[in-house]
């Protein structure tokens, strides 16, 4: 995503994260995209909230707890807000402070959810006996698209892109 757009998308966020949690000990929100961090897949954005807390362990556990505790309703709410945001589709919470660039201590992280037209997909799929549960249903979805010859073509073009990136 063209910088100009990520900071856009990321004046959004947190000023949708500062309406949900007023006087919260929020230090910062951002929208992180692919090569921010490395569990960030390509074309995902996260949505990562910065908690203020200090470089104790034990601390930075309690601040993520103490928040969690006192702003659970508010944290699904702005999982669903998320949806005025469609690029946005994970949510994440997380203590600040001094990790020695370590980032994956405690946090609270949120998937996006499938919209109506997908549950339903899924769940005919559940009742057709195809899969025994939402997670099966998917993986099932994900087995069709690989067997698929074009599925072949769009790996191997993916994997000459990313050659192609080194080269610059």
């Amino acid at each position: 995503m063209e910088q100009a757009a990520l900071a856009r998308l990321t004046a959004q966020f947190d000023q949708l994260v500062r309406e949900r949690f007023p006087g919260a000990p929020i230090d910062r929100a951002v929208v992180l995209q692919y090569g921010d961090d490395p569990e960030i897949e390509p074309g995902q954005l996260v949505g990562r909230v910065y908690l203020t807390a200090g470089p104790d362990e034990g601390a930075r556990e309690q601040v993520l707890e103490d928040f969690h505790r006192a702003h659970r309703p508010a944290i699904r709410e702005l999982r669903r807000e998320l949806d005025r945001l469609p690029e946005v589709r994970m949510l994440e919470f997380v203590p600040d402070g001094d990790t020695g660039g370590d980032d994956r201590g405690p946090r609270i992280r949120l998937m996006a959810e499938l919209g109506p037209a997908d549950l339903e997909t899924v769940d005919v799929l559940i009742t057709a006996g195809i899969a025994a549960n939402r997670a099966d249903a998917v993986r099932w979805a994900l087995a069709r698209i690989r067997e698929r010859p074009a599925y072949a073509q769009l790996q191997q073009r993916a994997r000459e892109i990313e050659e192609l990136k080194t080269q610059f």
